[in-house]
This record gives structure tokens, sequence and C-alpha cells, in this order.
């Protein structure tokens, strides 16, 4: 099949690349990619020959995306039509859906995560050092929540990377990797203003369970004036990798940044790199926004991120734009924020449209 569409999907030797339709979902707050394929084939078959046992790689213009398997397949079979949809997600899926149970003592988060991946069959990358959980239980849960929770406490991200597994890390603190102009590159934005998400404080109770002692942590959100309370019951995990008081923080950050954010819509799937090549657009990077007639010049971190591919439309990326202080407990810094989500400067390389 000719390559018309830029996407090849690779799995038991075969090389499929004539989807009509394609769409890959990506952010910081998930622990899997969510991929969504169609393409119409002529006659009737068996669905490409796929099982629930299969791994398929996604390919960009060459450039590995997603590693997923298949969550639903189904064919539309008409007199003179047989379409074929595919709904996948990455490794990290199991993780997700499954309940388990498992207790660690005395472990660092790092070494908690790969002995859960490692179960799961998920691979999984930490980078810079954990600190030590002194007790870390699951009993009939997810796993991502108590992943999820943990990293957070912590002041860490765990994502999904194109290999199939995960990445936990920190947010991103490198420059910006382009500059993004309205006008220029970004084909439509929209600045959203999501006050629901928004509490008047927020309360995280615990215990210590050394001491006996009961802890509490609470942070007010001085822009809601009515009484909107959030009360957090933490884990055994969090009480050694932050406190009540930094869950408390990062609670309130994570919400206030998430309820200002920027949403754009952009032409292709690349940007330019520092090295001129060009590259796929990633989460946990920070880009360089402009939009003069909004005020805003300001650096953001990307949480979400969409590719999509439409035999009309051709290739669209949405990225999910926030201020870092989103992702990390600690104070947030006074300073002039312009309309919606926030402001900021700093250099980059130029986005490829």
């Amino acid at each position: 099949m000719a390559d018309n569409s830029g996407v090849v999907v690779k799995f038991d030797g075969v090389m499929f690349d004539a989807w009509q339709s394609v769409k890959l979902r990506e952010s910081v707050d998930d622990l899997c990619a969510q991929l969504q394929m169609g393409v119409a084939l002529p006659g009737t078959g068996n669905g490409l020959g796929l099982t629930p046992n299969t791994v398929m790689t996604v390919w960009a213009d060459g450039e590995l995306v997603a590693t997923v398997r298949s969550d639903v397949r189904s064919r539309d079979v008409g007199p003179t039509s047989h379409a074929i949809s595919v709904a996948a997600r990455s490794l990290g899926r199991e993780l997700v859906d499954c309940q388990y149970s498992a207790t660690y003592s005395g472990l660092k988060l790092g070494e908690i995560a790969k002995r859960v991946c490692k179960l799961f069959g998920v691979p999984l990358q930490v980078v810079g050092d954990t600190a030590v959980v002194p007790q870390f239980a699951m009993q009939c849960e997810l796993p991502a929540n108590a992943l999820i929770n943990a990293a957070r406490s912590a002041n860490k991200l765990i994502y999904p990377t194109p290999e199939g597994g995960l990445l936990l890390t920190e947010p991103t603190a490198a420059a910006p990797v382009a500059t993004l102009t309205y006008g220029v590159d970004i084909k439509h934005y929209r600045v959203v203003d999501e006050d629901r998400l928004r509490f008047s404080e927020y309360v995280v109770k615990s215990f210590n369970y050394g001491s006996g002692a009961a802890l509490k942590g609470a942070v007010k959100d001085v822009g809601i004036e009515f009484f909107r309370p959030m009360h957090i019951v933490g884990d055994r995990a969090g009480n050694s990798t932050g406190g009540c008081d930094r869950r408390a923080q990062l609670e309130h950050n994570r919400r206030l940044a998430r309820s200002h954010r920027l949403e754009l819509e952009l032409k292709g799937w690349h940007y330019l790199g520092a090295d001129g090549k060009p590259r796929v657009w990633r989460i946990n990077e920070q880009v360089r926004v402009v939009i003069p007639h909004e005020g805003i010049d300001q650096v953001l971190l990307v949480g979400d991120r969409d590719l999509e591919l439409d035999d009309k439309a051709g290739r669209v990326t949405r990225l999910t734009l926030m201020e870092r202080s989103a992702f990390v407990g600690e104070p947030k810094k006074t300073k002039k924020r312009a309309a919606g989500v926030g402001a900021a400067t700093g250099k980059a390389t130029g986005a490829k449209r």
C-alpha cells in the first residue's frame, strides 16, 4: 500500500499504512496513550488479523509515537462498504483497568513503581532520585491510582512513552522547544477559564503510623470568596514524600493552573528542533506562545497532546497548555497574568507548520 498518510502501524511482521483517520492522545495525567484509527477497505475480511495479544507500534513520518494493544476492534459492512475501526491504548492500560493488591515497605518510590510495572509487563524509566516510602499498599484497587497519587505527592509526573512504557520524572524546567505565534503557527486557539475546578480551600488529612499523630495541611484559594471546600484523605505514601502541606499546595496549584489553560490547534505534527530537524510534539515540553491581541507572551507546559489525521482535513496537532506550577507542590510565585492563562517570556526555536 502507498504511504499516503504518514502513519504506519506495524505488528506481527505486517505493515499497514493506508489509514483514513487517526487520533493519538497523550496526557501527563494519564498512564496510557489512547489511539483511534479507521480505514475503509474493499470486500470483507477478518479485521487486519489483530488479536487481544497483538502489540502494535505506531509510526508518524518514521518516528515511533506509540506502542499499543487493541481495546475494541469493529467492522461495519454493507453492500458497498467495509469500514474497520480500531481503538487501542499503550501498555500501561493494565495498570488502569486491573485491580490488584500489593504491599511494599522501606523502598524508594522509583523502586516501588518498577516492581508494580514489572508485574504487568510495563517498561518503566525513572529519571532522577526518588524519596523512600515507608509504607505503600494497594488493596484490591487500581495500580494507576496508587502510582499517580504517590508520584504527585513527590512532585513527579508519570506518563506514557512511545515505547509503550512509562516515564517517572519531574515536570520539565527546560527552555521552550518552540515559539508559537498566532497568525503564523497557530491555526486556532481557545482560552479556557474552568471555574468548577477551583475550591475555596484544600485540606489534606492523614495519620502518622509511626508516631500515632494526626496530620493536617491546608491551603486557601484567595480567588474564591465563598465556601467551597475540598477535603482529601492523604495516603500513607504521601506522608513521606511531601507531607500534607505540600499535597494541599499541589492540589491548589494543579487545579488553579488547569482552570486557566490555553488550547491550540496547529497545522502538522512537528516543530523544528534546535538541530533544525522536525520533531513530533510531546507532552511535558515547554513552548512559548505569542498572541499579541490577547496580551499573551508566555512559556507554558504541554499537558495534553493530540495528533490527528483526516483524509480531508489533513494533519492537525492539538495542545493543551498550562503553567508549570500545575505540577509542583511549591508556592505559586506572584506575577502579572495575561488573559486567561499567565505571563512569562522566553527564547525558543521556530515552529514548523
